[in-house]
């Protein structure tokens, strides 16, 4: 590939995995959104489930025997399946499944976890179950864009980004070396920093003795459309790089073009 297709492939890189970038933070905005928008006890199932539950004990337990549940229908259970502190405050919480039994009628229910023997005067917090009839209506009741149109979680869309964004930034590392590398060899280079000075400014660019560059030698500068914005003195060069003094009223950039005479 010549430097004009490495430079059209390299730019249409960035814009993909920018794009891939720009879809991942949507997804996680949309994923996380829900928590705000759905109460933490809404619970929407379908019948014949088996899905994971967490709730808060108003109580101490000090093993999964001491809990029971209370429900307004004989289709749902919970199977406790441990007692752990909560992660922000320290709670005392439980954990285990919810079964849904496969005859249940949609609807919403009730579900109240507790201990046994309990003599707090505060109520237990009762989880909403609401029993959808059919998939395709669970789906449309979801919080988050991403779920209703197509069916899965919005983290799950974020995460599926990962291999575009890797690939796509992977492609434009690779080119831009291959672009650096067709550059010097024409004896072109981009600025990649400008300090800025009294009456100019010092800039760095990858041409070196290695393409004929020397301290004494002038470069010129040309700016993103072509036009010649400046000429500098180098003053140290490495086979690699050189630093280079520019004195002109016009700002040089990051990404401005240096040639050799």
């Amino acid at each position: 590939m010549n430097l004009e297709q490495v430079t059209r492939w390299r730019d249409l890189g960035s814009k993909i995995g920018a794009a891939f970038c720009v879809i991942a933070l949507l997804a996680l905005v949309d994923g996380l959104q829900v928590h705000f928008r759905e109460p933490a006890n809404v619970v929407k199932v379908l019948a014949g489930e088996l899905i994971d539950l967490n709730g808060e004990l108003t109580d101490e337990a000090d093993s999964i025997k001491e809990l029971t549940f209370v429900s307004n229908s004989d289709q749902l259970k919970v199977v406790f399946e441990a007692i752990h502190k909560g992660y922000f405050l320290g709670g005392d919480m439980w954990r285990g499944r919810l079964l849904v039994g496969s005859g249940i009628a949609p609807g919403e229910y009730s579900l109240t976890v507790l201990p046994k023997r309990t003599v707090s005067p505060r109520k237990a917090p009762a989880f909403r179950i609401i029993v959808f009839p059919d998939a395709l209506s669970l789906q449309k009741s979801s919080s988050s864009q991403i779920r209703r149109l197509f069916g899965m979680s919005a983290f799950k869309a974020a995460a599926g980004c990962l291999p575009g964004i890797l690939l796509a930034f992977g492609a434009v590392f690779l080119l831009s070396g291959k672009r650096e590398r067709l550059m010097a060899a024409s004896g072109k280079a981009e600025i990649y920093r400008v300090t800025r000075a009294e009456g100019g400014a010092e800039i760095r660019f990858a041409l070196g003795t290695a393409q004929g560059i020397s301290p004494g030698i002038r470069v010129f500068i040309y700016n993103a459309g072509g036009q010649q914005v400046g000429i500098a003195t180098v003053e140290e060069s490495s086979p690699a790089a050189s630093v280079a003094q520019v004195t002109t009223d016009q700002e040089i950039k990051v990404g401005y073009l240096v040639a050799r005479q």
